[in-house]
């Protein structure tokens, strides 16, 4: 019953964040929960703080004039960067140019800093690099974390036809491995 309760809230888990990612990522924005998102980093822009494949947990924000000098941002990109997020230190704090909010930023293995940007353009701040969760991503990125999914997967479906077919037959009792005693009369 454990396993069959655990199977079914992580299955329920799965569908759910895939719902709520097509339609954040259909309306053009973010997916998110309770205000927090989650990124991977995808270049060597912030080595040595942030290295390729480090999963990051963002702040969402709604006031870009609290975001201060030292703090790792994620913004739109413009230009050839059109589409993606990009996420790098903040070195001049908000400032208004002609009425709009802008900063700029730099990634800390760039030698120059980025033009500056719009502060609304910022997504959110970084609050925290989280290791595990860059050793799963990368390990169910690879082809052997691929395999494991499939076999978990293809080991949930037959449980549950199993299932279906003593409840269809009208048994359910699940067959119990034989004593430790037996086993030892039928080796000698």
């Amino acid at each position: 019953i454990v396993f069959d309760v655990l199977c079914w809230i992580i299955i329920g888990v799965l569908i759910i964040s895939i719902v709520f990612s097509f339609i954040a990522h259909a309306n053009g924005s973010i997916p998110s929960a309770f205000g927090y998102t989650i990124y991977r980093v995808s270049s060597e822009s912030m080595r040595p703080q942030l290295e390729v494949g480090d999963v990051i947990i963002g702040k969402m924000i709604d006031k870009p004039d609290e975001i201060k000098v030292g703090d790792i941002v994620t913004f739109k990109g413009k230009g050839v960067y059109e589409g993606k997020f990009i996420t790098h230190e903040v070195i001049v704090p908000p400032m208004e140019e002609d009425g709009v909010l802008m900063l700029q930023t730099k990634g800390t293995a760039n030698s120059d800093p980025d033009s500056p940007i719009r502060a609304d353009s910022v997504v959110s701040v970084m609050v925290t690099e989280v290791p595990f969760l860059t050793t799963f991503y990368s390990f169910f990125l690879s082809p052997w974390g691929l395999l494991t999914i499939v076999f978990l997967i293809i080991l949930v479906f037959i449980d549950e036809v199993i299932a279906l077919i003593r409840g269809l037959k009208g048994t359910t009792e699940e067959v119990k491995p034989a004593d430790i005693n037996q086993i030892i009369e039928k080796i000698k």
